[in-house]
């Protein structure tokens, strides 16, 4: 699944992952939300493996963790491992922007 728009998310470090010259790991978090509760927002938070890759993979080496973020160029991918019998869903990220604060 691809698409070309604007998705916020925050950008999160991924620790245990090793980059390689053209391919930077992270992980992305939406916030989605469910309706109000006592007045108050409530949230859903979906949180994806993230492969960062061109463009967007010499951007994502300057990012703090926690970082907000806007996606304009992403892909959702869903291989299926046929040796452990699962599915590893990721994000692979081709373009995205520091997100300004509010």
């Amino acid at each position: 699944m691809y698409a070309k728009n604007d998705n916020y998310v925050t950008y999160f470090e991924e620790k245990n992952a090793k980059d390689t010259e053209k391919l930077h790991y992270g992980r992305v978090s939406e916030a989605i939300k469910t309706g109000v509760k006592d007045g108050k927002n409530s949230y859903e938070f979906e949180s994806w493996p993230a492969r960062f890759v061109g463009k967007a993979r010499e951007k994502s080496l300057a990012l703090a963790d926690k970082t907000s973020v806007k996606l304009t160029e992403w892909s959702a991918r869903c291989p299926y491992d046929k040796g452990e019998k699962k599915n590893r869903p990721y994000i692979m990220v081709m373009d995205f922007e520091v997100a300004e604060k509010k």
